[in-house]
């Protein structure tokens, strides 16, 4: 049954790669926008009028190849009598298609409240999404002990990306031709092609990272920025220390909060023990395989523990869980380990190599590394760059660039930058080496914020009077601190919709 499904997969794939080009293989040349109308649907069920536009451009930039490839977007129109500078989103990941996540009601309101200032453009990046070809990976079937160890889960990860790889090589596609800087440069095509002199950008998360490239490539053609949870240069690889912190701070809550504080009094000592106790004694949970849907067991030991809180801890809503989480686990009761890790084992996949390409193309320093390495033996998050290696990089057919050896950027734009005070994966001090080549800034730093804050509508009043050119100093937004659940609470309700 598996094998007649993959085959299915691979056929459709093959088909979803090739159809779009043949339908327009007569006239198709770089450059080429073609519009129409679209009705936009998000995800709480309502309907907006829109244009769906599809542009041709190069997949290679660089070589000889002639093949071209096909950007989706979604234009929404402006309300403003004189509209000005269309505004583009980036969405983070790299992976995260931009059309997807204006579907989602609390960032449709951001793009919404944008028309009064200008048009509106949802790109999806190249390789994702609706553009064509989208890089996503068939389903594999996945190894019940791919948590239990680092070693297991590196290599699973590393063995189904590059199988992921070697799939769209065969059906043509020139992986390492989807880099940051295309993508950058295709941005610049969508401005020409829309006929527009300049356009303006809000990046988030990895979204700040393509935006820094069309800065330093395209500057002369923006005309506002927004960075959003903002990716510096040579943050690609992660320090252990940062998330360690977050761990400490959140302890630091837990120990206040009358929810929890008698049963957990210290969450950073309880999440150490949790640690050594599933290293020593990985669990062995039953969970709902996804593509079966048939019950396997599975293994799950300190990566899986410590991947599950990192994966997590991306979305504030989650923090109000973690004492609870340790609690159960030290007491022997796996319930609320098994609900978080399922949806993790049924959606460990490959990594889109659209997704590898762009990372190893950024790439990091050796510097940066080292530092990390060094901070790793005996860190909570000691496994957090498990793929950033060049050996990583040249099993998926693409080499680490080192492009952190560019000289850090400088622009005059007027630009807005976002932060979160409880954002470990880009925290405020990161946003501010980014900042320092910015003159003509300001940095709004969100109190108890996580790594999304444009869904408040406290921040995005900020980024609309932002783009109407309004001055913003000064602008404050804080968020309540995280209250913690109790173990009956954890149990019943759904932090992060879940």
């Amino acid at each position: 049954m598996k094998l007649k499904l993959l085959k299915s997969l691979a056929i459709f794939a093959a088909l979803f790669v090739f159809l779009p080009f043949a339908s327009f293989a007569q006239d198709a040349r770089a450059g080429k926008l073609n519009l129409e109308p679209y009705i936009y649907k998000t995800f709480d069920g309502r309907d907006f009028p829109a244009e769906l536009g599809k542009l041709w451009v190069r997949e290679n930039r660089d070589g000889n190849s002639n093949r071209l490839i096909q950007l989706a977007f979604v234009r929404l129109k402006s309300t403003a009598v004189k509209p000005g500078s269309p505004i583009v989103f980036l969405a983070g990941g790299p992976g995260a298609p931009s059309i997807g996540m204006g579907r989602v009601p609390v960032y449709f309101s951001l793009f919404d409240k944008l028309r009064a200032v200008s048009d509106v453009i949802l790109p999806d990046q190249r390789g994702l999404g609706m553009s064509s070809p989208n890089l996503d990976c068939p389903v594999k079937p996945v190894l019940a002990d791919v948590f239990e160890t680092a070693e297991k889960w590196q290599r699973t990860y590393t063995d189904n990306s590059r199988i992921c790889a070697e799939y769209w090589r065969k059906q043509g596609v020139e992986i390492s031709a989807y880099t940051n800087d295309a993508s950058a440069d295709d941005l610049n095509d969508l401005r020409a092609a829309l006929g527009a002199e300049r356009i303006s950008l809000i990046g988030h998360s990895y979204g700040t990272m393509l935006a820094q490239a069309a800065v330093r490539r395209h500057g002369k053609h923006l005309d506002r920025v927004v960075f959003a949870a903002v990716e510096g240069q040579d943050n690609l690889v992660t320090l252990p220390s940062v998330w360690d912190l977050i761990i400490k701070k959140l302890s630091y809550f837990a120990s206040e909060d009358t929810a929890i504080n008698k049963l957990v009094p210290d969450m950073e000592a309880l999440y150490r023990r949790v640690l050594d106790k599933v290293e020593r004694n990985p669990v062995t949970l039953t969970v709902t395989d996804a593509q079966t849907k048939r019950p396997v067991n599975i293994r799950v030991g300190k990566i899986g523990l410590q991947w599950l809180v990192r994966h997590n801890t991306t979305d504030g809503r989650f923090y109000s869980l973690l004492p609870a989480l340790f609690y159960t686990i030290d007491q022997g009761d796996y319930s609320l380990l098994t609900r978080y890790i399922e949806p993790m084992y049924n959606g460990f996949q490959g990594r889109s190599p659209m997704a590898n390409a762009v990372d190893c193309s950024v790439g990091w320093s050796a510097e940066r590394l080292i530092q990390a390495g060094r901070e790793t033996p005996h860190a909570l998050f000691s496994n957090v760059n498990l793929t950033w290696t060049a050996e990583f990089c040249k099993t998926v057919g693409v080499s680490e660039s080192g492009s952190t050896s560019q000289p850090r950027l400088w622009n005059t734009l007027p630009t807005l930058f976002i932060s979160g005070t409880l954002d470990t994966n880009t925290p405020p001090f990161q946003a501010e080496e980014v900042r320092w080549g910015f003159p003509n800034s300001v940095h709004l730093i969100v109190e108890n914020g996580g790594h999304e804050t444009l869904p408040s509508k406290e921040v995005q009043s900020v980024v609309v009077d932002f783009f109407k050119g309004q001055d913003v100093r000064g602008r404050t937004v804080s968020f309540d601190k995280p209250k913690c659940l109790s173990v009956e609470e954890a149990k019943t309700k759904n932090p992060g919709g879940r």
